[in-house]
């Protein structure tokens, strides 16, 4: 219990940072380890991190706008913005900067990895206050790069881990374009390939999780590394594991999930090696108070809100969700994770992005084992492709392409079924429903089945579709649907994730047509994502336009879809159309 009181101090002491004064605190500390009453420790915990989460918030001094010349180091690794530019977060004389270059210094900066220095030049400018975003990562000024005009490849660790990433990512090459993105994710964390209907994809399943490192890749890297260390005495293979675990967190860059899985087992060996084994609630309990502790602001990470709500789920109800489910093991076990996982996260995806998938639960059964092998090869045979490379690295990735290809269409499946959610009273009722399925009574495990069961019929028929009418998605670009319900989709500069997102969760299917109104490389882009998911459908664009497979259109041309007329009045500068609805054919 102890632990458990612990960090939740820690969680309210960095989400309020009511500081005190540090002779305060020390006299706190010794009147602590004096009496050892866990009221005293709780009252410690929560003053001691919210004092250094307020000495955090002082320390944020932003830099005074003007021009920059200086060697940075990188703490992330760059990834794409915009059209033709990079972002990533560098370090300063101990300041964070968002760092964003455009066209050919972009270029120089695309292949650099976390860790590495690099001389910059240009203009920096204190970031906005409000940006939370910034604020909770340290983040006090933007640097928008001139030139990069040297590089170093940084500390000895940093580049042995780079060099194991790159060995990865050598040896992934041999995969198509999604099945590389989906493979890096989940044995490295870096997304930065993804494509637009990628994401989507996943997140529509409920398996955007799966794209991320997390619990099971440390599990793993323990697994390998402890058998190295067996004749060690206790302390030297605390010694060797703790190592492991840091190096494996620089690899893949010291994400909030990775942060907790790896806390997690620092925590679980530390107490086996002092002869006082804790299981996984108490190890995720110290795991969250050290964190937070020397960092309080992951308390306002949703990733880390939601990695520790996750696993929360998974360490206290899993086991007694899989004695009552029915069934093999094979199948309770995995239903019982996924399904606490999902209960345990659910607040807090509810109150940030709204009502979650109902094809979580059947895509996590289904994708879920696999990921774990996928993460598994990736690890040994991944490397392996990477430094032999070639033939024998197309051929190593032969079963990596088969569980990248059965992931992917899971993720694909969901996102082009019904977009069934369940929003606020669904996830109550089946928070209920587990409650009953946890209890000794069979009785109480059939009625949290039925319940579970109308949840999930009421979802699927109240599954979004579009009617016939004009709908609209993201900014100005719109749905029009026919009363056949063909779909004829508007373009207007529309963001691309925006765009896929907001046509799925609407319930649209594949356009009948598309109109890119300026053919500018925003619609081609937008028709290149919708390609990847739906296949070919025609477009009609102006002259000039950049979006492939487009047709040009003239001034005063019709295009009939059922009952709609569309008839194009001008075609430059863009296209402006005019739409009648007649009789329905």
């Amino acid at each position: 219990m102890t632990a458990h009181l612990v960090a939740m101090a820690a969680a309210l002491g960095a989400w309020w940072m009511l500081a005190v004064s540090v002779p305060v605190l020390v006299v706190m500390a010794l009147v602590t380890c004096w009496q050892r009453h866990i009221a005293l420790v709780v009252l410690l915990t929560f003053t001691a991190v919210g004092t250094r989460g307020a000495a955090a918030v002082d320390a944020l001094d932003p830099p005074e706008a003007g021009s920059f010349s200086g060697w940075v180091t990188l703490l992330d690794d760059p990834r794409p913005v915009g059209t033709v530019g990079v972002v990533a977060t560098v370090r300063h004389e101990r300041k964070r900067l968002t760092a964003v270059a455009h066209g050919a210094t972009a270029a120089r900066l695309d292949d650099a990895l976390a860790g590495e220095r690099l001389l910059l030049s240009g203009r920096i400018a204190p970031v906005d206050p409000q940006d939370a975003f910034a604020h909770w990562r340290h983040i006090v000024g933007r640097l928008t790069v001139g030139s990069v005009e040297g590089r170093e490849p940084g500390s000895p660790v940093s580049r042995f881990a780079n060099t194991v990433r790159r060995t990865l990512v050598d040896g992934a090459g041999t995969l198509s374009r999604s099945d590389r993105a989906i493979f890096l994710g989940m044995v490295i964390g870096d997304d930065r390939g993804q494509t637009a209907v990628v994401a989507d994809d996943f997140r529509a399943a409920g398996l955007g999780h799966l794209l991320v490192v997390s619990g099971q890749n440390v599990a793993f890297v323990l697994a390998v590394v402890a058998p190295l260390a067996g004749r060690f005495r206790p302390a030297f293979r605390a010694l060797w594991l703790f190592a492991a675990l840091l190096l494996f967190a620089v690899i893949t860059r010291f994400e909030p999930s990775v942060l907790r899985a790896v806390a997690m087992a620092g925590a679980g060996i530390g107490a086996s090696v002092m002869g006082t084994p804790i299981d996984g609630k108490r190890a995720l309990s110290w795991a969250v108070a050290g964190l937070l502790l020397i960092d309080p602001f992951l308390v306002h990470l949703v990733a880390f809100q939601l990695s520790v709500a996750a696993t929360a789920g998974i360490v206290w109800w899993s086991a007694r969700l899989a004695d009552r489910f029915a069934g093999p093991a094979w199948l309770r076990v995995p239903m019982a994770t996924t399904a606490a996982a999902q209960l345990a996260v659910s607040p807090v995806l509810l109150g940030l992005f709204g009502p979650l998938p109902l094809a979580s639960l059947p895509a996590n059964l289904l994708a879920g084992p696999i990921s774990g092998a996928v993460m598994v090869w990736g690890c040994t045979g991944g490397l392996l492709a990477g430094v032999i490379g070639g033939i024998a690295a197309e051929i190593i990735h032969l079963p990596s392409k088969v569980m990248l290809w059965w992931i992917g269409s899971v993720a694909s499946r969901a996102a082009l079924g019904p977009q069934a959610t369940l929003g606020a009273v669904s996830i109550v009722l089946l928070g209920g429903a587990a409650l009953l399925a946890m209890s000794k009574v069979r009785l109480m495990t059939l009625v949290a089945g039925v319940i579970a069961l109308l949840v999930a019929l009421v979802a699927l028929v109240s599954a979004p579709t579009l009617g016939a009418g004009e709908h609209r998605l993201t900014g100005e670009s719109r749905a029009i649907v026919s009363d056949n319900g063909n779909l004829v989709l508007v373009l207007d500069n529309p963001p691309t994730r925006a765009l896929v997102e907001s046509l799925r969760v609407a319930g649209g299917g594949k356009p009948k047509l598309a109109i890119a109104l300026d053919g500018d490389r925003s619609d081609a882009e937008a028709v290149l994502a919708l390609t990847e998911r739906f296949g070919e459908f025609p477009v009609a664009a102006p002259p000039m336009h950049r979006v492939p497979g487009g047709r040009t259109v003239q001034a005063g041309q019709t295009v009939d879809i059922d009952e709609l007329t569309l008839r194009f009045e001008r075609v430059e500068p863009r296209l402006e159309m005019s739409v009648r609805r007649g009789v329905g054919s």
